[in-house]
């Protein structure tokens, strides 16, 4: 048999179960948080462990027991060794006995667990995630500001030039890298931010100097704490509104809303079919900011990936905020509903009709009966457009949009990236066309991308004479 220490965090939220999210922490609620604790001080009781895949925030969780209440979980930095040792136990179960306890607001337990040679195994179901299409160059991405630049600049010199050589490294120069590090990583959820945490932590903590090893213990506690309540309020509140409010934010923005014509709900679906492709239905908690941040931390999610989610988000919050529409997952008929108001010469059976009604409303009337207006608009195109034959779905067809999809240019659903500019998708419903033998160039590829005006852009090509970014490549999707 073989010893294993592990430490039990989250004592709080086990004190304080009927506590909610993103509630202020109260006196009372520390109070029953050192009760807790010193319970499991005094008492020492005989401590279950156990696999937790049902929870929402890391299906990768091991949940601590002790006399029918639950008192914690396995801290992530000891999730590897518990998974495989649960792996090896044969009933899904471990025991272990409390041998040290830390008294305080958010202090933790740290437990013995007397079992054979742990099974190895992957800890996450996220390395199984394919995060590819998150990673390609054409992703709106916001620029490294200066937090996540320090950390990578302290990465970099800890990584080169101090852990190496720490018997020979200045000791005040280490030590403030280190600081430096922590402080750029506070709100970095990626990937490689962990595996470096985890690394200095290993590095330092086998240092012959006391002062030395001393320097893991903030990077431990920061470990523990990355998505605890009062980390994750700060991400969720100062840290946000100053990324949405900065330069470069306001710069994508700007671009954003440029490229879909001003519309935003068409620009907010757009959005929406990239961020419902996240893994693990991400996307249903889209409302839920904190949640969000947390399940990509515990998905082992690549920095840039991480990133280009991120900015997505972003995007999305500053549509919703100019829609006036919550921060929630959409139904397909809200955009159907609203694209028929920023769209209105798609529906020219009802455009004489929507001048009408709408030259009886005053501004105050038009404000408050939109809604009517966009049910009765919807109502109408339905009884009244024309269904013309899809030609844009024959097997054909199909191959092409297959290829499209392979190369990033379209999704799933045939619409088009976020990354695909509109000079693209000019010259791929150009060659596109071509190859179907379309009589009606742009309409069929405008009608069903949202989008208007390719013959302008045609034109733009012509004048300039410079061939859209990957145009070589869109060429080689349309040869047979």
């Amino acid at each position: 048999m073989k010893k294993y220490l592990m430490k039990i965090s989250g004592v709080h939220y086990a004190a304080n179960n009927d506590s909610v999210a993103g509630q202020t922490e109260t006196e009372e609620m520390h109070v029953r948080t050192r009760q807790m604790l010193a319970w499991l001080r005094d008492e020492r009781p005989i401590v279950v462990l156990a696999a937790e895949p049902t929870n929402h925030w890391n299906p990768n969780a091991v949940t601590a027991r002790a006399r029918g209440r639950r008192i914690g979980r396995v801290a992530d930095e000891c999730l590897d060794v518990a998974n495989g040792l649960l792996a090896s136990s044969g009933r899904g179960m471990l025991t272990a006995r409390v041998v040290d306890v830390a008294v305080k607001e958010h202090g933790y337990a740290m437990v013995e667990v007397y079992a054979e040679e742990a099974s190895p195994v992957q800890s996450s179901k996220a390395t199984d995630i394919e995060w590819d299409m998150w990673m390609s160059d054409g992703q709106p991405l916001l620029p490294p500001d200066e937090q996540l630049e320090a950390e990578l600049e302290a990465s970099f010199v800890l990584d080169t030039m101090l852990l190496p050589n720490m018997a020979e490294a200045d000791f005040d120069e280490l030590k403030e890298y280190v600081e430096i590090w922590m402080r750029g990583s506070g709100h970095d959820l990626s990937r490689e931010a962990r595996q470096a945490r985890s690394m200095y932590i290993e590095m330092l903590e086998s240092a012959q100097c006391k002062e030395v090893r001393q320097l893991a213990e903030p990077l431990k506690e920061q470990r523990t704490s990355m998505c605890g309540r009062n980390a994750l309020d700060e991400r969720c509140g100062l840290w946000w509104q100053q990324q949405l409010a900065s330069a470069d934010m306001k710069r994508l923005w700007h671009q954003w809303t440029v490229r879909h014509d001003g519309r935003l709900w068409n620009g907010l679906q757009q959005i929406d079919i990239l961020l419902r492709q996240l893994p693990g239905e991400l996307y249903n908690d889209i409302g839920q900011l904190d949640v969000m941040l947390a399940r990509l931390y515990y998905m082992n999610t690549p920095r840039q990936a991480l990133r280009s989610v991120i900015t997505m988000l972003m995007l999305r919050e500053l549509s919703c905020r100019e829609l006036h529409v919550a921060m929630r997952p959409m139904t397909e008929d809200e955009y159907r509903q609203h694209s028929l108001v920023e769209n209105p010469m798609d529906i020219p059976t009802t455009i004489g009709r929507v001048l009408s009604y709408g030259e009886s409303l005053n501004s105050k009337a038009k404000k408050q009966t939109i809604e009517e207006l966009c049910k009765w608009l919807n109502e109408d195109f339905q009884q009244n457009a024309v269904k013309e034959a899809n030609e844009l779905d024959s097997d054909e067809a199909r191959k092409y949009w297959q290829r499209l999809q392979k190369d990033g240019f379209v999704d799933a659903a045939h619409q088009l990236m976020p990354s695909t500019t509109r000079q693209q998708a000019m010259y791929i419903a150009e060659v596109f066309a071509e190859r179907l033998g379309l009589k009606a160039k742009w309409k069929p590829f405008q009608e069903l991308w949202g989008i208007n005006n390719l013959a302008q852009e045609k034109n733009k090509f012509m004048e300039t004479g410079k061939s859209p970014s990957r145009s070589q490549r869109i060429d080689k999707i349309f040869e047979d």
